[in-house]
Order: C-alpha cells, then structure tokens, then sequence
C-alpha cells in the first residue's frame, strides 16, 4: 500500500508599507509602516511555531510582532555571509546594520509531534516561490510583491547590459526586485534568496543603481569582487512526481532534531533590500511591499 506522508506547511505573511532609502548607499530618512503580520501554521497539520521557543502556537501573536519591528526603517544594506549586514558599500565596521531597524530578523522555532522513531517528513524548506502582482487576493506560496513606483529618470543611465534609460523616460520600477530573504541555523548561513529570480541582475552588477549613482555623482563605487556566498534563485517545492517530496534541496533550512515527543529546531530569518542589487535606486521610494513566506516539512531529493 502506498505510504502517505503528511504534508506540514507554515504561512508567514508580512504586509508592509516599505520607505527604503533613495540613491543606492545614500542614506535617506524614511518610515516604515506594518499594515498587517501574520504567522501561522497550515490548517489541519502538525506544524507549530514560536518566536520564544516555549510558547508553540498555530498561529503567534500578530501584537509581539509587531513590537519587534516597530523601529523598522528600511536601509539598502549588503551582506557577504548572512550574518554581518552594513550599511557602508564597502563594509567597513563602523556602518554596522541594525537587526529590526535597519532591516527585519526574527527568531522563529519549528516543531512538529513525533509520531515515530525514524519520522522522514521532519526536514524545513522555505518553498513554493511564486510571482505574484501585488493587487491579487488570496496569494499562495513564498513571495516579496510591491505595487510598484512610477518615475521619470532625471539622467541617462544603464539599466542593463543591452538596454539604456533616458533623462525624461518614464517607468515603473519596484522594491520587490531588489530584495532578499537570508536563513540562518546556528552558525550556518543556508542560503541567501534573491526574490527577483533573475540571476542577470543579481548582486554587484555595473548598471541599474550602480551607473545611476556613479553617473548622477560623476565618481565611481568600486564594484564588490566577491559575491555573497550560498546565494539562490529559486526556492524548493513539491516533486511532482512523488509525494512527501521536494524537487530540490537549494532552500534546506534544516532537520528537526527529537525533544521529548516532539521534533522541534530553530532558524534565524532575515530579510532586505540589498544595495548592490541594480535595482536599489530611488525609484523604489515609497514602494508598498507584502511579504509571505511559506515554510513546508518534506523528505530531501535525493538527486540534489
């Protein structure tokens, strides 16, 4: 008889109105509003969470939340590990980033009932990447959307290797391409999730941003030479060709480990607005942004 294998999946839904800075690395005043937080677990499965380790819960408490982030003002930081953020292009120690005022990173604890020694569905992803409009009700899945901002360049600038944009030319651009989610599990950064897809306009790429600024201030940032490490473009789901499985293994976070009659584990979240992305110029200003992230235990692929 075919085994079936209960599929546990968490919902962690943030809407925010986003104020990030303007011109990449110049460091504007802004706000950031939470209209809305929610974290919870899929209805009818096993998983719980907890922002404190003790108190599990299918769904947390939207006010604890929210006092976390209340000092929030988004900055276009950049990471190379996961772990140390700046707000200095080049990373020096004294232009340290601020968890939860400068960019958002919350504790969140996983756990599920033991319901047998060698249980196989223990294993966390962040899964089920989606590309969503911002206007669409209902959305499914791990996804950064943002209404988008409308904004007439005031220069010509490169915006890719093969296309230029005009003083005068108007467009829509949209803090949703410029942002990251980074897992972390004790001293392991498992990955860092570049939300746009788009690896040809990932980080430190010499257009977008980094031609606006340097074009905008007639000097010249020196482009990283190294890369952040464990960096993604797409996020784990289910095989479609067997159940209880993901198709891949880029978005692991971890294995529960057993407690008592439970299985439970740990991660770190953090999410961004990275300023090395091209995409990280003023033209985001004021950008509305919803975030939604969806967790799911599933066996490992074996073919990753």
């Amino acid at each position: 008889m075919k085994k079936i294998y209960i599929t546990l999946v968490t919902i962690f839904l943030l809407t925010i109105t986003l104020t990030v800075s303007g011109i990449a690395w110049f460091n504007i005043s802004n706000n950031s509003l939470i209209d809305d937080i929610s974290l919870k677990a899929g209805s009818g499965d096993l998983l719980e969470l907890s922002l404190d380790g003790k108190n599990f819960n299918k769904t947390l408490d939207e006010k604890v939340i929210k006092e976390k982030l209340k000092k929030l003002k988004f900055k276009d930081i950049t990471t190379q590990d996961g772990f140390n953020f700046f707000k200095n292009p080049y990373q020096t120690e004294t232009q340290r980033a601020i968890p939860n005022i400068d960019y958002i990173s919350i504790e969140v604890w996983f756990r599920v009932i033991a319901q047998v020694e060698d249980q196989k569905d223990k294993h966390v992803f962040l899964a089920n990447g989606k590309n969503h409009a911002y206007e669409i009700e209902n959305k499914t899945g791990t996804f950064i959307t943002s209404k988008g901002k409308r904004w007439e360049s005031d220069i010509d600038f490169k915006y890719s290797d093969h296309q230029m944009i005009k003083k005068n030319e108007v467009n829509t651009y949209y803090a949703k391409d410029a942002m990251r989610i980074g897992v972390n599990h004790k001293d392991e950064n498992k990955f860092i999730y570049d939300v746009s897809n788009d690896e040809n306009r990932g980080y430190g790429k010499a257009f977008g941003a980094y031609d606006y600024y340097n074009q905008k201030n007639k000097e010249t940032l020196r482009l990283p030479v190294e890369t952040p490490k464990n960096q993604i473009y797409e996020l784990s789901a289910w095989d479609k060709e067997e159940a209880g499985i993901v198709n891949h293994n880029q978005s692991y976070i971890m294995t529960l480990e057993k407690q008592d009659s439970y299985y439970i584990g740990q991660a770190t979240i953090n999410i961004w607005l990275e300023g090395w992305d091209p995409d990280a110029f003023d033209a985001i200003l004021n950008d509305h942004v919803m975030i939604q992230l969806e967790f799911i235990t599933a066996r490992k692929a074996t073919n990753s």
